[in-house]
Formats: structure tokens, sequence, C-alpha cells
């Protein structure tokens, strides 16, 4: 069996569109060289026992013996200022600013970092700092989570350092001190790295590079001589949007910040009298850092494809192969806005892929083996994204201070977001392209960041939009452009369960990075922290679109109602109000749909979506067909329940089941919803030919071809 992580890369960018180019960046595990070769993925699926793989090899994009190397990830994020202040031994060197450690390591973690002046944690939980060879120590160690205000004092001959705690109480010193007379050292100069939460690498060679990242919060960091002339300065709760801070004066300069540490943070003043940065910006006037965050390799370029014009959309990938290794880089060809060459449009969910992408969560999650109710089986990929972490986090992971990750890039590997055995999200909805390949359906192909760039410019042109296994993740502008969509006449099928949950932002400042705060409410693997809830790249509201008044139910009928991994069950055709709607069933022999399929044995499965007129679903929805068979292992999600009680299971609550629904709109437009994730993969079954794949069918040709039903009132009541 090959190695899938001999070799492993990114493209930078992720989604082009023909024409384009596309940088491919490649580190090796070993090999010295490899070849190239693109394919566009038709289904991704390798399980020999799945609906079978299938990969185009097109006849561009090819590289032969391509020179590669060991590329290193500088993981951890830092602030570097792009100008530094001037000041000698005989002005002084003064700094001051506040902190708020979040983890205790058994290595330095540097806060400040200017030549030979330094302030950091020691392995201890000690404040100290250096200039030259010399250092003092404060010898109490600091509590976490707690503010501390800090000066470090540098002259001639004297280092200083003192801390105070914001809010003394049980646990350690009101204030600490230390100082030491200290030998003469090289004095930072202009051309010296000014870093804030890192020092530099010099063991990095040519690349700049940093190490000892620090965790924790950095708020209001002033630097000044020793009679009080302040050189340079930063308030944190500026330009929150964006990857830079300036300075306080002109003369400042400016602070850029890299891998994206987390800003939105609350800071020493935050009181709970404020949730919003945009309300009270003196009460989020910190930044926090963490050092394992990472949402950008920056790795030098192996090869450059250009993708030819007439390139079909879809889902590609850049084959590495080298003796004993074949690895897959994934990357997307979108069709261009306003030229359609299909009345059909497939959504690639990529922020549902970034949201997942490197996901630790059968390592670092205790509720992993309860959820599914078995052992993990763990893939070559899985073990190496857990033992190199420098890859980068998913939204399901906390940082190693346990504080969540809000921030996910496509610039760097994604190990679980290509053909492999990771059967979730991407491997899923190949299925569905590979349906629609069997079935002979011509499709053009866009993903959710051209969503949201473009929104309705983007679906205007199309008949029908297909939204796929479980597009979770969505943007203000996603969301609005589907439903101007809807009520303009456009038609659209939802192949999945649980989509349209979680608020995401992107940001022209971030390229190829998603934003999402988990908030207080949902499914989740980590809860935001207090007052930290809102987008920092757009200042929204996060968390789930249910709690902002856009419960998924409104878009397109139904949503999330139940976790069902143990294994799947069916649909039952409903008969009461579904007249209109007689196409839907078509050539079917039986009220029972999707008794089969490739997991769990059934089309209803893993996350499931329900009819609910209390959420918004519309009045004149029709529930097509509902779930049977969801017995104890199906669980009630989070959001659906206030108080704790027995009766949450599917044996015992009427809430737990999956609805497959349909309605139209008033500009002629129309949503038929599946219901469930399984639908997507039990479509391939008996090579297609089922009812799973013949309702589907049906429901597409009508989309393209006919008027929708116009339909009053609920008989579904």
């Amino acid at each position: 069996m090959k190695s899938t992580t001999g070799l492993i890369g990114y493209a930078q960018p992720w989604v082009v569109h023909a024409g384009g180019t596309i940088e491919i960046k490649i580190s090796s595990n070993g090999p010295g060289s490899c070849d190239l070769s693109t394919y566009r993925v038709v289904c991704a699926d390798i399980d020999p026992g799945g609906p079978g793989a299938c990969f185009e090899r097109q006849d561009w994009g090819h590289a032969e013996a391509l020179n590669v190397r060991h590329q290193h990830i500088n993981a951890g994020s830092w602030a570097q200022a792009e100008t530094v202040p001037v000041t000698g031994p005989d002005e002084g060197f003064v700094l001051s600013l506040s902190i708020f450690p979040t983890l205790r390591s058994d290595r330095p973690q540097v806060v400040f970092s200017f030549g030979g002046i330094s302030l950091r944690l020691t392995s201890s939980g000690c404040l100290a700092a250096t200039a030259g060879g010399d250092i003092v120590t404060c010898e109490v160690p600091l509590e976490l989570r707690q503010w501390y205000v800090v000066e470090l004092q540098v002259d001639a001959n004297t280092l200083r350092l003192t801390l105070t705690r914001k809010r003394p109480g049980a646990g350690g010193p009101a204030h600490q001190s230390a100082a030491a007379d200290i030998a003469k050292f090289d004095w930072p100069g202009r051309t010296t790295p000014l870093l804030f939460s890192a020092e530099p690498d010099d063991r990095a060679g040519k690349r700049f590079s940093t190490r000892h990242h620090y965790n924790g919060k950095i708020e209001s960091p002033r630097i000044s001589t020793a009679c009080g002339n302040l050189l340079a300065g930063w308030d944190f709760s500026r330009n929150q949007s964006v990857a830079t801070v300036p300075g306080l004066a002109p003369g400042h300069g400016v602070l850029a910040l890299h891998n994206t540490p987390m800003r939105g943070a609350t800071g020493q003043y935050w009181d709970g009298s404020a949730e919003h940065w945009k309300v009270r910006r003196e009460h989020y006037a910190a930044i926090h850092f963490h050092e394992d965050d990472m949402t950008n390799c920056a790795w030098d370029t192996n090869c450059t494809l250009t993708v030819p014009a007439g390139t079909r959309p879809g889902y590609y990938v850049a084959r590495l192969s080298a003796r004993g290794v074949e690895s897959d880089v994934s990357f997307f060809v979108s069709s261009k806005v306003g030229k359609p060459g299909s009345d059909i449009l497939f959504l690639a969910p990529t922020a549902t892929y970034l949201a997942y992408s490197n996901t630790h969560i059968k390592f670092d999650s205790a509720n992993t083996e309860n959820l599914y109710e078995a052992p993990m089986v763990l893939s070559e990929d899985e073990l190496y994204l857990n033992e190199h972490r420098e890859l980068g986090l998913s939204l399901y992971d906390t940082h190693s201070d346990g504080s969540g990750v809000v921030y996910s890039g496509s610039r760097r590997p994604m190990l679980n977001v290509r053909p492999g055995l990771y059967t979730f999200n991407y491997v899923n909805d190949t299925h569905i392209l590979k349906w629609l390949e069997t079935k002979g359906f011509d499709y053009d192909v866009a993903t959710d960041e051209d969503l949201h760039r473009h929104g309705q410019d983007l679906l205007q042109p199309y008949r029908v939009l297909i939204t796929v296994s479980h597009p979770e993740y969505c943007s203000t502008r996603m969301w609005d452009a589907i439903d101007d969509f809807q009520r303009a006449g456009g038609r659209h099928m939802y192949l999945g369960g649980n989509g349209f949950y979680w608020r995401i932002a992107w940001s022209d400042a971030h390229p190829g990075i998603i934003e999402n705060r988990r908030g207080i409410s949902g499914v989740r693997t980590w809860e935001g922290e207090p007052g930290e809830h809102t987008l920092n790249f757009t200042g929204e509201p996060g968390g789930l679109w249910r709690s902002h008044g856009r419960a998924p139910q409104r878009l397109v009928g139904t949503g999330f109602s139940s976790t069902l991994f143990v294994r799947s069950c069916w649909f039952r055709r409903q008969h009461d109000g579904t007249r209109p709607y007689e196409f839907v069933f078509a050539g079917l022999e039986s009220d029972v749909i999707g008794n089969f399929g490739y997991r769990g044995g059934g089309c209803v499965g893993l996350e499931i979506d329900r009819w609910d007129i209390d959420l918004g679903s519309p009045s004149n929805a029709v529930i097509l067909a509902t779930s049977e068979g969801v017995d104890e292992g199906g669980l009630l999600s989070g959001e659906e329940y206030i108080t704790t009680t027995r009766a949450l299971d599917g044996s015992q609550n009427p809430d737990v089941r999956a609805d497959m629904v349909a309605f139209s709109t008033d500009g002629g437009g129309a949503v038929w919803s599946a219901g469930s994730i399984a639908w997507a993969t039990s479509l391939m079954w008996n090579d297609a030919d089922n009812s799973v794949s013949r309702v589907t069918e049906n429901v597409l040709r009508h989309f393209l071809n006919h008027p929708f039903p116009e339909t009053a009132g609920y008989p579904n009541t």
C-alpha cells in the first residue's frame, strides 16, 4: 500500500477559474523528487465496498521529476513591528503592557522580543526578563487566566522588571519585582526584529521564522524612553477586522499579525456590560495568541499549473507520485460568474470543508467513541495529523491552552479534504457528482467562497441549485443569495442534513480563511469564552443561525434535528397532502425509500433534519416522507431542549426524525430538501438503480422542465 503522507502539499489559490493559474506547494517526508499529474474527481470514495472511486486524468497539469524537500511550518501566531523604535543605553528602554497567560508549558514562552531584550514566561510559570546575557525573574509563578500589568526597564546599567496583578486576590501576591545590574550588550537597532508572542528562530536558515510562542492575551503595549518619551504604542481594539494594528501615532509604525491570532478578545477592562467589540471598544483591547495557530504555511512553490480555457468546472487533485508514495492535493475549478455551461449549479461547500479540515476530534474529544458507539478506526492521514499538529487545527479543535479554534485556512495541507478514508463531507459529496455523471446530467460547479463573493450574480443564470450532503457553514451573503435565488424563481435541491447551521465570516483581509464563533448553543466540541461570540471579520453575531432568527427551516423547510451515527434507517412516504407532488414518487413500487446505503445501511443517518413550522418552515411546505426506524441511536440535538430528561432519543421523542420536504415560493421558485446526510451516500447503491436515486432524479428533471406546484395552506398538521 502506498503512503499518502510521504509527500504533502496544498494549492494556492484553492479555487481557480479556467484560464487561471495555481501554485502547488509540496513538502517531502522522504522522496527527493516526484511526478505530478492532474485528475478531475468524479468519486473520491476509495472504499472497495463503496460506489467506486473514479478519477479522470487530464491532458494538462503534468510535471516529471520535480525537486522536492521538506518545508518547515512556522506554527504559532505573533505580531511584528514593521518599523522599530530607536533608542539607546543612555536614553533607556521601557516596555509596558498587560498580559493574561493561558498555558503553563515545559518550554519558555516569549511575550516580547527585541534583540537581546526579552520578556518571557519560564517553564515554572514565572515572569522573567533578559538584557543580553543577564536575566531577572519574579519568583512567584503567575496565575493562569489572570490579568497582570508588566513593566520592563533597561538602561546602560540596570535591568528591572515589575508586575502587578490586575485583580488582587487569593493565589498570588499583588505585586512582584526583580532587578539586577547588567553588563554591556548589543543594543537593538533599526533592523532588529521587534516581536510580540515569539522570538526569532535563528536555526531556520534564510527564511524568517519564530519560536517559543506565547499562549495568552496581550493588551496595550507601549515603548518609551526612561524619561517617559513615548516611542511606540498600539491599541489592539483598533482595526479589529484586518491583519494589522496601526500605531498610536504616525511614527509608531504598524504591527503585522501572523497566523491569525484571535481578535475580538475580551481585555482587562471587560466587565460583562458589553458583548460586542463595536459597542465598548475599550473592553476589547486584547489579542489572544496561541503556539498552535496556523493559517498559512507560506511554503515555496514547486510547480505552477495553468488551467486551460474550456476546462470543465469541478473537483480536481494534483496527484503527487514517488516510489511508495501517492498523495493528492485538492483544488477546485469553478464556473465563471455569468457564464453558465449548464442549467444546474453544484455548490461545493468549501466553508464546511475548511471547518473540518485537519480535525483531531477522534483523538481529542472524549465524546467521539460515545457518539459512534464503536472503537475509532484511524487512517494513515489521521495518525499523521495527530503527530503533526503544526499543520493546523479545525474549527472542532481546541488550542493547547484549551481555548476554541475560531479560524481555519486553506493555505496548508488539508489531509481530510481529498480522496481517502475520511468518509464525511468531501468524500460523501462526490457520491452526488458520480450520480450526476451516471444519470447523464450536465452541471457547473462553484464554491461557497464564490457564492459569498458574488451572491445572486453567481446563481441567477441557473435553473437549479444543488447544495450537497452537509452545507453546515454559511455566511450572511451566502444565505441571502440562496434566499433571493429561491424567491426569484430558482429551484433549490438540498441533498443533505444539518445545513445552514453555523454563521461564518469570510474576509478580503484574510485570504482563504473563515471565522466561526461557537457561541453558547448548538452541537459543539467547545464553547466560546464569555463576551467573545462576535465575528471579528465582520462584526456580526456568531453562533447558530437559529439563534439570530434564521433557523434553517426558514431557508430550506427543514433544520437540524438529531444525530444518528450508530446506524441509518429509511424514509416512508406520506400520502396526506402530497398529491401535488406525485411526480416525486413516480416509478416507486413501495412507500419505503432508502433502506440501504453506504453509511450505516440506510438513507436516513449521520445527521438529520426535520420540518418545524415554529422555527420557520413555510406554511405551504409539504412533508413528503418521514423517517422510520429511528431508535435509541438517534439523539436530539442540544439546542432542541432546555431541560435534560431521559426522553431525548428516537424511541421516545417524536422530534428525533428526518423529514423530506418541498415547497414553492411566490416568485415561481421551489425547494426540495432530502433531510439527511446519508441520502447522498445512498444515491449510487446498486449502480444508482434504487428508490433514493429515482426520487432525486424525478425532482431534478421536474425542476428543470416543469412549473412547480403552487400549494396553499398546510396539510400536515
